[in-house]
């Protein structure tokens, strides 16, 4: 397929706003001072749909040349669900 005639990913491309889990700083900890900060990671790929069961997965990566069978993805990210704030379509990219 040549790079002009590249299809849309059938998959949609969100953003997936979350609340990572953390550690404190390494060392000893004062619990009267001590402030947990939660950390809020924005994720952007093409949602994986039903991919793992209490998860979201997006993909950064695929080959449009397989697509749309989507038989190659990298850098797959599982997010449980319970940890996701929004996810936010993107829409369609254009090639």
């Amino acid at each position: 397929m040549s790079a002009g005639s590249i299809s849309a990913c059938p998959w949609a491309l969100v953003a997936v706003h979350w609340i990572d889990a953390f550690d404190s700083e390494n060392g000893w900890i004062h619990t009267k001072s001590y402030k947990a900060k939660p950390q809020h990671v924005v994720s952007v790929g093409w949602l994986w749909p039903d991919l793992l069961e209490g998860y979201v997965s997006v993909t950064c990566s695929y080959c449009p040349d397989e697509e749309p069978e989507m038989d190659t993805v990298g850098m797959v990210t599982h997010i449980p669900t319970g940890m996701v704030q929004k996810v936010i379509n993107l829409g369609t990219p254009l090639f």
